[in-house]
């Protein structure tokens, strides 16, 4: 599948703020860990809901291509060997509406879209990576 341009720019906000927020968390004393909270729920759902956004903000849909996109951030974030089983747990998680995946979806869309706009700097998956979770609360308006 070849991008549109809105979709390319989809792909490049959504890579730099995961590359940022991991390498915030890193530097912050919470390494990576690719098989742990980021792969959950939550950490799923951030995700595609910083796709999701940053689709709306850069006027592309959020379609096939938006998918695509998505997959794109996970074979980028996670390696390809773990990512097709990654896109199918979200897929599951959507079609479940779960819960804790909902959640980490409004927190990724609201932050994806804050710092399109510049309003504060995405920090999520910073706390997820320290496991701070649980006392995130509602995602920021």
């Amino acid at each position: 599948m070849t991008l549109s341009p809105a979709h390319r720019r989809v792909l490049d906000a959504a890579l730099a703020l995961v590359r940022d927020q991991r390498q915030r968390a890193e530097a912050g004393g919470a390494p990576f860990a690719p098989g742990l909270v980021w792969t959950g729920p939550f950490g799923l759902g951030y995700l595609l809901g910083a796709v999701d956004a940053l689709c709306q903000a850069n006027g592309a849909p959020f379609d096939a291509a938006g998918l695509a996109v998505f997959a794109l951030v996970l074979d980028d974030t996670f390696g390809p060997e773990a990512a097709d089983s990654l896109r199918r747990q979200a897929v599951e998680w959507v079609q479940g509406d779960d819960e804790t995946f909902g959640r980490g979806r409004a927190w990724g869309g609201n932050e994806a879209l804050g710092a399109a706009q510049g309003r504060h700097t995405p920090v999520g998956l910073v706390h997820l990576a320290r496991g701070d979770e649980g006392r995130m609360g509602p995602p920021r308006e």
